[in-house]
């Protein structure tokens, strides 16, 4: 009780025992209200120190900020040795970590940065902790600790101590710890209710530091798909540049080929004419039969080397997009070939109203191509069938076929099909020189599609082909 108020009271009661008794009813009146006062003020200083965690975690997302800010003002506040928060290190199990901040006593030893060791933590506590647990210890050597827990607690001249985890989301990310180093201490209800409190602001702390860097990483990660986007693009602008340089060599070799390399072929086949014509008395059987060869291998050279500027001609035109009515361009082909070879017996099925987007003049070459393998290869039925239509596919787009029931392929040999001068028929069965299927396959591609087939020996066989680009699942 304040002094100056017992002289005043003494002053006023000259019996002692009055006194005496007046004084111990005062003291046990005032004593309540002096602890409510002080319950009074923590609360005070309690909401302010959590008013300023607030107040930080508005102002910076720093961590290291936060957390050193936090440390100095709660260590204040309970008055206690040591404030700090300890990090369980990545994929230790919470066995392994170490104190990332504090605010200690000068005479005491800091705690900052040395490595911790506890395997009995993992095994027994960790799950505890990560549900919210809160261990409240008035002295470490009467709380029934484990010898290995009391010698980490030791190493840092731990007497009393009050552990709160520090969770970031539900998982444990390490512990907000409280050290009493001097002498054991009872932990009182509100400062554990305060303890927590802070542990929950820092919890929330984590989150956004976990937020932030996760945007961080988008950024850069962003800046990173950004910087290859520009590399790529560079690349792509170069390889344009190199393609045109290539499509000029590519046209100057057609030019060449198309006339420095046609009229030799022609004065052979012309001079052996010729000598066909006008010395064939002067040639045995033999001479005759080498200068009829002769003439075969030019047309066939002359043809080899329109078919291959036909396919060059495909892949460097340029494409126009429009309307083109696929059902309409089968039927007069098949119109043509039925006029051109009237002896055949051939059953066409064109299913009608077929119409797609892309370039008309392509789109004639290939089902020409199509159409036109189809009747060589039906030319040995007396009576054959071809036809041509779409199927709906899952993915929804249309795939178009033309279907013939005349010798067919083996499956084996599916990849050959489409390769540039590739055949599977000998010369003398079929007349040809593989580039039709070819032509197909890039006429295609430049329509964004695909081609397939499907076929066996003796039971005909399918040409498959979209014309738009397919989504493929992985």
């Amino acid at each position: 009780m304040n002094s100056e108020i017992l002289t005043k009271l003494r002053a006023c009661c000259r019996d002692e025992a009055a006194f005496e008794q007046l004084q111990q009813i005062l003291s046990d009146k005032i004593q309540p209200l002096e602890q409510e006062i002080d319950r009074a003020n923590f609360q005070v200083e309690r909401q302010k120190a959590l008013s300023n965690a607030i107040a930080r975690l508005q102002e910076t997302l720093d961590l290291e900020t936060i957390f050193q800010a936090t440390a100095t003002e709660v260590r204040q506040l309970l008055a206690a040795d040591r404030v700090g928060m300890f990090r369980f290190y990545a994929d230790s199990g919470w066995n392994d970590g170490e104190f990332v901040s504090e605010d200690v006593a000068a005479d005491l030893a800091s705690a900052i940065a040395q490595k911790v060791h506890d395997h009995c933590f993992g095994e027994q506590f960790a799950v505890h902790y990560q549900r919210g647990r809160v261990q409240a210890v008035a002295d470490i050597y009467n709380a029934g600790l484990s010898d290995c827990h009391i010698q980490i607690l030791a190493q840092f001249q731990v007497r009393a101590n009050l552990v709160v985890p520090l969770l970031q989301g539900h998982n444990l990310w390490g512990l907000l710890c409280i050290h009493q180093c001097r002498a054991p201490r009872q932990w009182q209800e509100s400062e554990i209710e305060f303890v927590h409190q802070i542990a929950d602001r820092l919890g929330v702390a984590l989150q956004h530091a976990e937020l932030l860097a996760e945007l961080r990483a988008e950024i850069v990660e962003r800046q990173q798909a950004e910087q290859r986007a520009q590399e790529l693009n560079q690349e792509l602008q170069q390889a344009i540049v190199e393609l045109k340089a290539v499509n000029k060599e590519l046209e100057a070799f057609s030019y060449s080929v198309s006339h420095d390399l046609r009229a030799p072929l022609r004065s052979i086949d012309g001079f052996s004419q010729a000598l066909l014509e006008d010395c064939l008395d002067q040639l045995d059987n033999t001479g005759q039969d080498y200068l009829h060869r002769i003439r075969s291998a030019t047309q066939r050279m002359g043809q080899l080397i329109d078919d291959l500027l036909t396919l060059s001609r495909v892949t460097r035109s340029e494409m126009s997009r429009e309307s083109v009515a696929l059902s309409r361009l089968a039927s007069r082909i098949c119109t043509d070939l039925q006029m051109a070879h009237p002896d055949r017996q051939v059953e066409f099925a064109v299913q009608p109203g077929l119409v797609v987007q892309g370039d008309p003049r392509l789109l004639e070459v290939l089902l020409d191509n199509l159409l036109n393998n189809a009747w060589k290869f039906t030319s040995r039925q007396l009576q054959a069938k071809i036809e041509f239509g779409a199927i709906a596919q899952e993915n929804g787009i249309p795939a178009f076929f033309v279907r013939d029931d005349g010798v067919g392929f083996d499956m084996v040999y599916v990849d050959k099909l489409f390769r540039p001068f590739q055949r599977l028929h000998a010369m003398n069965e079929f007349f040809g020189n593989g580039i039709g299927l070819a032509t197909v396959q890039r006429i295609v591609h430049r329509h964004g599609g695909r081609v397939w087939a499907e076929g066996a020996l003796t039971r005909g066989a399918t040409f498959y082909f979209t014309l738009f680009a397919e989504e493929v699942e992985a």
